[in-house]
Order: C-alpha cells, then structure tokens, then sequence
C-alpha cells in the first residue's frame, strides 16, 4: 500500500513538472511574439527616419542645391544635368527611388526628362518591387537672363525619395 502511495506522489509530481515546462514554454514563445512585433515597427520607423533625413541631405548636396545657399532650394540646371547622368550615381544613392516633379504653377503635361521643358526628374530608381514613398516641398530655381540681368526663376516642386517597403 505505501509503494502505491509512492507511486502516485512520483507521478503527481511528474505530471506537475511537465506541467510547468509547458506553461514556461509557452510564455516564452509569447515573450519572443511580442518582441518580434516590436522590432518590426521599430524597423520601421528607423527606415522612415532614414528615409526623412535622406530628404533634407539630398536637398542639401552641393550637386542639387542653389549656389545662393537658399534652404530648401533645388538648382533646376543641375537637377537637369544629374538626371541626364543619373546612372553614375546609382551606388551612391542610399534610397530605392529620388524623383523631383513640379507642382506649381500647374503643369498641363508631364514631360520627363531629358527633354525640352521637362516637368519631372526621374534622378533614381532602383530595381526595388515594392517602395513606400515620402516626401517635401522645394524651391526649384533656375538662372534666367531678363532685361540684361540674370535673376532666379523659381517654380514649386516636390521631392520624393522612397524606401523599400
């Protein structure tokens, strides 16, 4: 009778610490769920800092920016010349896409360039399927010559750079 006694107690216990192996097992897969979830958001929102800070860096690059040193400005007579050559720059470029395209005044048709009058600058885009796309307002200026003097012609565009989504 004592060994039956015995028997019961090794198997309660037995059972009592599976029982806890698979509750701690369980919780564990829970905890790694939830951190999962959690590093892909920050992924996220890390990608869409970087996308963001891109903006204001490429707006920033001495081969965009307006020689007067305007903040948001963007040299349409370089923007020309980097779309042309584009190619070139395709290591170089931390994004998957950079598209200038004006806005305002409003444009009735859309020429991409290189072309006469062009209103949008494809400068990059890579092979990338999927691409979430951010963006700002620009100055983009040109130098024009009007009554023997060379002034600034400036339109409104919008630079995209976009990230692999």
């Amino acid at each position: 009778m004592v060994n039956k006694k015995a028997e019961m107690k090794i198997q309660q216990m037995t059972f009592m610490i599976i029982f806890v192996f698979i509750f701690f097992a369980f919780a564990g897969l829970f905890f790694v769920k939830i951190q999962t979830g959690n590093l892909t958001s920050t992924h996220d929102s890390l990608a869409k800092e970087a996308t963001i800070s891109s903006l204001e860096t490429i707006m920033n690059m001495p081969e965009l920016n307006c020689e007067s040193g305007k903040s948001l400005c963007i040299d349409e007579d370089k923007l020309y010349v980097l779309a042309s050559i584009s190619d070139a720059y395709s290591e170089l470029w931390p994004v998957a896409s950079i598209e200038v395209r004006k806005v305002y005044p409003k444009i009735s048709q859309e020429i991409t360039c290189p072309a006469a009058n062009c209103t949008t600058y494809k400068i990059y885009r890579s092979s990338q399927e999927s691409i979430q796309v951010y963006g700002t307002l620009v100055s983009l200026c040109k130098k024009v010559r009007r009554d023997g003097l060379v002034q600034d012609d400036c339109t409104i565009a919008r630079l995209s750079v976009g990230v692999k989504d």
